[in-house]
C-alpha cells in the first residue's frame, strides 16, 4: 500500500495531510481533524502475503482492524447520536491502493509455487471484496479504488528479468490479470451494497501514457532508478547519505521499485480531474457526490 500516493493525493485535492495511524499519540488520535492513513510499506491484501520478505507488514485485513478498532472508536466520542456519525462516514472518502506488493516479488519468491495466477488473482480479489464489505458494514460508503501499476516496467525488473522489449511483458501479463477482474468487482459492489459508489482509478493507463510521450508529461528518463544502492547497480534500495539524481523531477522512478514525485503528482492529477482513467467519475466528483 503506498504511503506517498495518499499524501501527493491529499496535497493536489487541497485536503489536509492525513497523518500515519501509526505514528499518532493517543491525544493526536482524539484530536484529529483530518484524514487518516493505514497504508504500510510492502504491506498486500492476503492476511498471510509480505512477512516472509518484509517481516512487519500491517496487511489490508489488519489496516481494516485498525480502522475498526482504534480510529473508529475515537471518532464517536466527537458526535452526539449516531445518527451523526453514520452521516460523516457516508461522506467519508475511502482511498485505496493494494495488490502491487502481492503480485510482485511476493508471487514470484511465496506464491508462485502453491497457484497458478489465475488462482492467484482469484484469491486476491476474493479478499479484496471481503474486506471492502467489512468497510461497507463499519459505514463506508465512497471507495477510490486504483488498480496496479505495469510492474514490469519498473528499473528493478527490467534489469534483473529475461525480456525482448522495453519491459517484462511476462510480469505485466500478471498484472493484467488482476486488473481485469476488478472493475466487475466494483461494479458488482455497488450495485449490491446499498447506497455505495465504487470508482476505478486506471494506474496502469497513467503509465502507458507517460511511457508512450513521456516528453508531453514533462519526462526525460522512464526506466532508471534516480538514487544509487551501495552495489552502485541500480537495482537495489536506495543507499544511505548519497545524494539521488538530480534531474529527478524528469524521471520516473524514484528507485528500481517506486516511482518518483513527479510520477506521483501526474497520477494525483489525472485522478482528480481526468476521467478517462477513472470511472465512471474523477475523484473530485466522488468527493462532491
Amino acid at each position: 500500500m503506498n504511503f506517498f500516493l495518499f499524501h501527493i493525493t491529499a496535497t493536489v485535492a487541497g485536503l489536509p495531510y492525513p497523518p500515519p495511524i501509526m505514528g499518532m499519540s493517543k491525544i493526536d488520535r482524539k484530536r484529529i481533524q483530518t484524514g487518516v492513513n493505514y497504508a504500510s510499506g510492502s504491506s498486500g491484501l492476503l492476511p498471510q502475503n509480505g512477512h516472509f520478505l518484509h517481516k512487519n507488514v500491517i496487511n489490508f485485513f489488519q489496516q481494516v482492524d485498525l480502522f475498526e478498532n482504534t480510529t473508529m472508536e475515537d471518532l464517536k466520542s466527537k458526535f452526539d447520536s449516531c445518527k451523526g456519525f453514520t452521516q460523516y462516514l457516508s461522506k467519508s472518502l475511502f482511498f485505496i491502493h493494494h495488490a502491487g506488493n502481492d503480485l510482485g516479488l511476493t508471487f514470484e519468491v511465496e506464491m508462485a509455487k502453491k497457484y497458478s495466477i489465475d488462482k492467484y488473482a482469484k484469491l486476491l480479489i476474493e479478499e479484496f471484496s471481503k474486506q471492502l464489505k467489512r468497510l461497507y458494514t463499519l459505514g463506508a460508503r465512497k471507495f477510490f479504488v486504483s488498480n496496479v501499476s505495469p510492474l514490469g516496467c519498473s528499473p528493478f525488473s527490467i534489469n534483473t528479468k529475461n525480456h525482448s522489449g522495453p519491459c517484462v511483458e511476462e510480469i505485466n501479463n500478471r498484472v493484467s490479470i488482476y486488473n481485469d477482474l476488478l472493475p466487475s468487482l466494483l461494479k458488482n459492489l455497488q450495485s449490491t451494497l446499498s447506497g455505495s459508489k465504487f470508482v476505478l482509478g486506471d494506474i496502469y493507463k497513467v503509465f502507458q501514457d507517460v511511457f508512450e510521450m513521456p516528453e508531453s508529461y514533462g519526462f526525460k528518463d522512464v526506466n532508471t532508478s534516480c538514487c544509487i544502492d551501495n552495489n552502485g547497480t541500480k537495482i537495489q534500495v536506495c543507499a544511505p547519505n548519497i545524494a539521488p539524481c538530480k534531474d529527478r523531477k524528469t524521471r520516473v522512478f524514484f528507485d528500481p521499485f517506486h516511482p518518483s514525485e513527479a510520477m506521483h503528482f501526474l497520477w494525483a492529477w489525472r485522478f482528480l480531474k481526468d476521467s478517462s482513467v477513472c470511472s465512471p467519475i474523477n475523484l473530485i466528483q466522488l468527493m462532491q457526490a
